[in-house]
């Protein structure tokens, strides 16, 4: 709580040198540089052309500073207001931060939860506590960045979101992060493919012939080759995609085989689109865990999030 309050204060200081100077011109300027023109800052924000372009220039007027360069129908940051978004953009989310902070005193009843997510754990990881979620809390709107695990780091760096799913390993001094799902993971091809229909087969020949694989530098990818490597086999990728959904969807179309979570793949498996080779010992899985900074630094829809997620896997088999 102590923290919202100090967070209040550095923004109503960060104000008192132009009292003047209102937030929405800030909202204004901030989407008219993000979006390259006046025009569809306005669409943004459901006003005419004219109300920003009036706004804008009293924002000038405030500050002494040309903020915008217009070029035809682009709008340029000038240097000062390049640096004025930067701060102004910090405000804003401290507002923001303040805003969800009062909404946990109306119960939440209304506010805005803002996570991401791999692709998988979006997919049967986590719409089971979403539905408990929304189901105790209507009011609260749900925002989910689904990437891979470089991603979501970046997106909590720049407090576009306060927690994340990811796969581990993740080493961080800055995050707090949680083991909640062993994931286990399954060779599979189309039963048309040559591996599908040979009796006898090495992971050395399927090494070789090659795999669907995921990107070259995705935690998930190195976990693969490392199981590989381990076994004395080395992988060759025919095709990287960083869509597991895709990835399924080329090897049920024959391209190749992938090695890919077993939850994701069941259906087709059970409608005979897809085929699981047998690994024998060697076993392909992957740790999913919750990331975030700390407990303070979370909303409150984000503190009531994260103690369901908690609460529902933590009763599940420890990964």
């Amino acid at each position: 709580m102590i923290s919202y309050f100090y967070a209040v204060k550095s923004a109503c200081d960060d104000l008192k040198r132009g009292e003047l100077m209102e937030i929405r011109q800030m909202k204004y300027l901030l989407s008219t540089i993000r979006l390259g023109s006046v025009k569809e800052a306005a669409r943004e924000h459901f006003i005419t052309q004219p109300a920003v372009s009036i706004q804008l220039r009293k924002l000038e007027e405030e500050l002494g500073e040309k903020l915008l360069i217009r070029s035809g129908r682009k709008a340029i940051p000038t240097m000062a207001g390049a640096a004025f978004i930067h701060r102004a953009d910090d405000i804003l989310q401290r507002i923001e931060s303040l805003e969800n902070w009062i909404q946990g005193f109306k119960g939440l009843q209304t506010g805005l939860l803002r996570l991401g997510s791999i692709d998988s754990a979006s997919v049967y990881v986590l719409p089971s506590v979403f539905r408990s979620f929304r189901r105790k809390y209507p009011g609260i709107d749900i925002r989910v960045a689904v990437t891979d695990t470089r991603g979501l780091v970046r997106s909590l760096n720049a407090g576009e979101i306060e927690l994340a799913i990811a796969t581990l390993p993740l080493q961080s001094d800055e995050y707090q992060i949680e083991p909640i799902f062993k994931d286990q993971m399954v060779l599979v091809t189309s039963p048309r493919h040559e591996i599908a229909r040979t009796r006898r087969w090495s992971l050395r020949a399927v090494a070789e012939i090659g795999l669907i694989m995921y990107p070259t530098q995705s935690t998930t990818r190195r976990l693969i080759e490392q199981t590989f490597m381990e076994a004395g086999a080395t992988p060759r990728a025919t095709m990287e995609i960083s869509s597991p959904e895709a990835m399924k969807r080329l090897t049920e179309a024959g391209l190749g085989a992938s090695i890919l979570p077993v939850r994701l793949v069941a259906p087709e498996v059970r409608r005979g689109t897809l085929k699981v080779i047998p690994t024998g010992r060697l076993r392909f899985q992957r740790i999913m865990g919750i990331v975030y900074r700390d407990q303070d630094s979370l909303s409150p829809p984000g503190r009531v999030f994260l103690g369901m997620l908690k609460q529902k896997y933590t009763r599940q088999e420890k990964p």
